[in-house]
């Protein structure tokens, strides 16, 4: 059997479970190691993870002493390591996957870079992406900054690639919102505005005739003590669902293809919208969401949580609660994040 020490978030997030269901349905003959600071076990019968936080002195003597971490001594007994999520680097945010920049034969997939704000954080993750094997961008904006790299690509966002054949799509006049906790998220200045927004989809699409799923896609983040929030100063609950993902991910994704319109202010909430064929209404927080849907020249409705001052939910047109894109290219092409992999791990 193959192995490969892997560096992906799983903390019962739908997103990045996506990923890991992707990648270890794609190679079921390999070995997949993570180490974990977090108290979560693995949802997947292929990847072992490693209890960091057992060790977390170790690990900091390891840093100290010697340049080195557990994830980097790891990282050097597989043949193969790989990083794969988006927001793998942003400047200030601890976790990201400098640290296996000494590993020989790394791979990085599925990301995008940023938001940084200094010139010495680019200079650095230059210097990662240039001595990884391979590096795949799931946005052009990240890829236009590193495009002078052999090592780097691009391909569209590899969920796209999600094999959909077991997932019962239906056109119940349903609207699932998916939530974010602001205050978790972006800042606290946007919570009110934000959670009053949601409030209002909820009674512009009841009053249409829709019923609505507020849904959770990691209570790690806060989602669901945002949905409990919301849900505080609504007087009529009855047409209204709560869905809290919890790690089993074709649950999940039957709730998603049980509704005709996907509100997403997860990122992936969107992506699995137009996989499953939906209208989707994206809510954006991040460039990293407003990049892609741009890329696929994506022309419905978008609500910015910065700019809600401006947004009223009675000018969302009929049209736009029917309107579709074809992704036909993108699921055609996510594949290409794996091009490198395919030739060691199949």
């Amino acid at each position: 059997m193959n192995k490969c020490y892997l560096k992906i978030y799983l903390n019962n997030n739908l997103g990045d479970d996506l990923f890991a269901k992707i990648i270890t349905d794609r190679y079921p003959n390999t070995q997949f190691i993570n180490v974990s600071y977090l108290k979560q076990k693995s949802n997947f019968k292929n990847i072992k993870v490693i209890k960091g936080y057992m060790f977390r002195a170790v690990n900091k003597m390891l840093k100290i002493f010697f340049k080195t971490s557990i994830e980097n001594i790891l990282a050097k007994k597989c043949p193969v390591s790989l990083s794969i999520g988006g927001s793998l680097f942003i400047e200030g945010k601890s976790g990201d996957s400098k640290e296996l920049r000494n590993s020989s034969n790394y791979y990085i997939i599925g990301t995008n870079f940023g938001p940084y704000k200094t010139k010495e954080y680019l200079e650095s993750c230059r210097q990662v992406f240039k001595n990884a094997k391979f590096v795949c961008f799931r946005d052009k904006k990240s890829y236009d900054l590193f495009s002078d790299l052999e090592s780097t690509s691009y391909a569209p966002d590899i969920a796209f690639g999600l094999d959909t054949k077991n997932i019962t799509i239906t056109n119940n006049k349903r609207v699932i919102i998916s939530v974010i906790d602001c205050k978790k998220k972006i800042g606290k200045q946007y919570e009110h505005d934000y959670d009053e927004m949601i409030r209002k989809l909820i009674d512009f699409f009841i009053n249409k005739g829709y019923k609505v799923t507020l849904m959770s896609f990691c209570k790690g983040e806060n989602d669901e003590e945002a949905i409990k929030r919301i849900m505080q100063n609504i007087k009529n609950k009855e047409n209204i669902d709560i869905y809290n993902y919890n790690g089993n991910i074709e649950e999940a994704l039957n709730v998603l293809a049980n509704s005709q319109i996907i509100v997403g202010s997860r990122f992936h909430a969107n992506i699995l919208g137009l996989i499953l064929n939906k209208t989707i209404i994206p809510v954006i927080y991040s460039k990293k969401t407003s990049n892609v849907i741009e890329e696929i020249g994506f022309k419905g409705r978008i609500i910015d949580i910065k700019k809600l001052n401006e947004f009223d939910v009675n000018d969302i047109k009929e049209s736009e609660l029917n309107y579709k894109i074809d992704i036909s290219e993108e699921i055609k092409n996510s594949n290409k994040h794996f091009e490198k992999l395919d030739k060691i791990l199949k």
